[in-house]
C-alpha cells in the first residue's frame, strides 16, 4: 500500500509540469498561484514562491528593475555558480526586454510585483546552449534561478535598431539588400 502511494506521488510530481500544456508567454496569466509550475513556450518553468500582499506595479518590458538572486546547475538543489547575495555585492539592475540577461529571464520575470520571488527553471536553449560558460556553467546546463525583485522603475525601451542605409544608382536602400543582390549575381 505504501509502495503504491509512493508511486503514484511519484508520477503527480513527474507529471505536474510536463502534463501542462505550455502558455506563450507568463504574462499572459493573470494570478500565478503560489507553488503551482507554469511551462512557458521554449522549456522554461516558473513558479511563484512568494507575492507580496499588494502588488502596485507588474514588470513589463522596458522597466528597469533591481532583484537579488541565486543561480544553480540544474536544479533548487545544485551547485550554485553565481548569486548576488555574496556581502558586499549590490542588487542585480537590468532592464528587461532589451536582450541584457538570457531568454530565461526576459520570459520569466515580467509580470513579478515588487517583493515577489520566483524560481525559473531555465532549459539550454533559453540560458547559456550547448556552449555554456567555460569554466562556470557547462554546455547545455539547465539552469535554476530564484529572483526576488526588490524595486521596479519605469523605463522605455530603445528603438528599434535602424538598418544603415546605402546608395544604389541614387537610391536609398538597406545596406543588406545591396550586399544580397551582390551574392547573387
Amino acid at each position: 500500500m505504501v509502495l503504491i502511494l509512493i508511486i503514484c506521488i511519484s508520477i503527480i510530481s513527474v507529471n505536474s509540469v510536463s502534463s501542462l500544456a505550455p502558455v506563450a508567454a507568463i504574462e499572459d496569466i493573470e494570478d500565478i498561484p503560489v507553488g503551482e509550475p507554469v511551462l512557458v513556450e521554449g522549456g522554461l518553468v516558473v513558479t511563484v514562491l512568494k507575492k507580496p500582499t499588494k502588488c502596485i506595479k507588474q514588470a513589463t518590458p522596458g522597466d528597469n528593475l533591481k532583484v537579488q538572486y541565486t543561480g544553480r546547475l540544474t536544479d533548487g538543489a545544485g551547485e550554485i555558480f553565481d548569486t548576488s547575495l555574496k556581502e558586499g555585492f549590490p542588487p542585480y539592475a537590468f532592464q528587461l526586454g532589451v536582450g541584457r540577461v538570457i531568454e530565461g529571464y526576459e520570459k520569466g520575470v515580467p509580470g513579478m510585483c515588487k517583493g515577489e520571488t520566483r524560481t525559473l527553471l531555465v532549459p539550454a536553449s533559453m540560458g547559456y546552449g550547448e556552449r555554456g560558460v567555460p569554466g562556470t556553467i557547462p554546455g547545455g546546463a539547465t539552469l535554476h534561478f530564484t529572483v526576488e525583485l526588490l524595486k521596479i522603475s519605469d523605463g522605455e525601451l530603445p528603438p528599434p535598431a535602424r538598418e544603415k542605409m546605402c546608395y544604389e544608382r541614387g537610391e536609398a536602400k538597406p545596406c543588406s539588400e545591396i550586399e544580397a543582390n551582390k551574392e547573387d549575381l
